[in-house]
């Protein structure tokens, strides 16, 4: 086994993420970890290094290397530096410590008497030889090489400082920095958020390709699909594991859904017919008596559960200020950069009620663009031309808009002035109990941070969204239900978008960065 948990429990304060849970994952295993926004995935992968406390047992084997939805990189250094410096490795023990212990073990005389411990002894000491390497893995520079060339890293990113990089290139260079590491159990938080159709492909390829044991927290149901064979589903502190890919496990959840909920009725039927009969006996002695006796027989009978399919409640509504007008926005011969154009001969005509996605490769300038159209980045040349009666909601990926010391409610309530609006505000987002509401901004998930901006950007009641990357770190069900809320808004949506289900359903044209410029490109059913 890979991973070997043991009556694991964690709790952060009074709320409990895992309660006397016990899983045991095979090496080469690829498990996708899936639940609702801040149920504890990521506490889960922190605690398997070790990094946040815990009762129970974890043992795994080999050497562990994270890979975290925050992207930690020194921003002073250059990407050279950088991915001259391996990722963190995590080690527990390793085959070698573990076969020295057994072979110790076997040059005992008691343990010969005991046919069973013998066996077992033997069918580890066999695994381990197995596992050993035959020959050493080729050196560290060589594994740079053929990662950096995958990835499509390029030699003109290699003396630009990190804080130079869009999102996307901070988060190709810190998996490289994972991938070309001698790690053998990957943990990956949210791997895929912020990458470019190419680099998708390129990871799904080389995940699927691994040899070691891969445990990944990703809300993107394709990469679920291509990458994973197991499924671990967190919800109300349990977990449940499912064989086979995302799709796999959504009909067997559904199955074991409708067979609950057919049990539930038949449950529900059958009490009522009891408590009927109950009801029409007699009030003679015996009749009273006969009556107890199925009263006792009803209360000691097992519960059957109200099926429950932990949807997220996050819900929403998106409310756009009217215009009367066809067209919102109009750029006419646009150049967008900082030094020098990112993009240059931009022009584009956005309809009042048109949903638009953009796509491209990390750091071509689609945030840039974005920037500039909100007015945080001033046009090099060419003119953005709002109508007078537009009003843009923008939502960038890095959640900057967030005032990360204050509380959710302090947040929300900053901006509405009335403490029931604001309850009602952040009910509807899915922030209900008070220690949710009352919760640091900086302590709440991405998932959850990603709502709560939605939320601040949704009460201005915009009639054209610019939304960068909306989708990422939202889990699945929260996705969908975006997603259909976007169907029924009134307003305009332009987005930048790799989430190939939210393109699929939400898209009405395509845009594509190429060759310095926006082009139009056809949508794909």
């Amino acid at each position: 086994m890979a991973l070997v948990i043991k009556n694991l429990s964690i709790s952060i304060g009074k709320r409990e993420i895992l309660v006397d849970e016990s899983l045991g994952i095979a090496n080469g295993s690829k498990m996708g970890l899936i639940g609702r926004n801040g149920v504890g995935k990521t506490t889960f992968l922190k605690a398997i290094l070790g990094q946040v406390d815990y009762t129970g047992q974890i043992e795994f084997d080999g050497n562990a290397a994270y890979f975290s939805q925050h992207i930690e990189l020194d921003p002073h250094k250059t990407v050279r530096q950088t991915l001259e410096q391996s990722a963190t490795i995590h080690r527990q023990s390793t085959p070698q410590d573990e076969l020295m212990e057994i072979e110790k073990r076997l040059l005992d005389p008691a343990t010969h008497q005991n046919s069973g411990q013998l066996s077992k002894l033997t069918e580890r000491y066999l695994e381990l030889q197995a596992r050993k390497e035959p020959h050493a893995p080729p050196p560290r520079a060589n594994r740079i090489k053929q990662v950096l060339q995958s990835l499509g890293i390029l030699e003109s990113w290699l003396d630009k400082k990190v804080d130079s990089l869009s999102t996307g290139q901070r988060a190709i260079i810190a998996l490289a920095q994972i991938l070309s590491s001698e790690a053998d159990f990957l943990l990956l938080d949210e791997p895929t958020n912020h990458l470019d159709f190419r680099r998708l492909e390129t990871l799904e390829n080389y995940l699927k390709a691994f040899k070691g044991t891969i445990i990944m927290v990703t809300h993107d149901r394709y990469f679920l699909d291509r990458v994973c064979d197991t499924i671990l589903k967190i919800e109300k502190g349990k977990w449940t594991k499912y064989n086979g890919n995302y799709s796999d496990y959504v009909k067997a959840r559904e199955a074991a859904y409708m067979a609950q909920q057919n049990a539930y009725e038949l449950e529900k039927e059958y009490i009522a017919n009891q408590k009927d009969k109950i009801a029409r006996l007699g009030k003679s002695p015996q009749k009273v008596k006969q009556g107890k006796y199925r009263e006792k027989m009803l209360e000691k009978r097992e519960a059957v559960e109200k099926p429950d399919m932990d949807k997220s409640r996050f819900r929403t509504h998106f409310d756009a200020a009217p215009i009367r007008s066809n067209t919102i926005l109009e750029l006419r011969n646009l150049a967008v950069g900082y030094d020098r154009p990112l993009l240059s001969n931009i022009n584009l005509n956005v309809g009042s009620e048109q949903r638009i996605v953009l796509i491209g490769e990390n750091g071509v300038g689609k945030s840039t663009l974005f920037k500039t159209i909100e007015g945080r980045i001033p046009p090099i040349y060419g003119e953005v031309l709002l109508n007078s009666q537009g009003k843009v909601g923008y939502s960038d990926q890095e959640l900057k808009d967030l005032t990360n010391n204050a509380t959710l409610y302090d947040e929300i309530n900053f901006m509405l002035k009335d403490m029931a609006k604001t309850r009602q505000h952040l009910s509807m987002a899915g922030f209900v109990a008070d220690e949710e509401v009352f919760k640091p901004i900086s302590q709440l998930s991405m998932g959850e941070k990603s709502r709560a901006n939605m939320l601040k950007i949704l009460i201005e009641k915009p009639n054209l969204l610019l939304l960068d990357e909306p989708t990422n770190h939202l889990d699945i069900d929260s996705r969908e239900i975006l997603e259909n809320a976007f169907l029924n808004y009134d307003g305009a949506i332009f987005a930048i978008s790799h989430d190939r289900y939210f393109i699929h359903k939400i898209a009405q044209r395509m845009l594509k960065v190429s060759e310095g410029t926006v082009k139009e490109i056809p949508v794909k059913n």
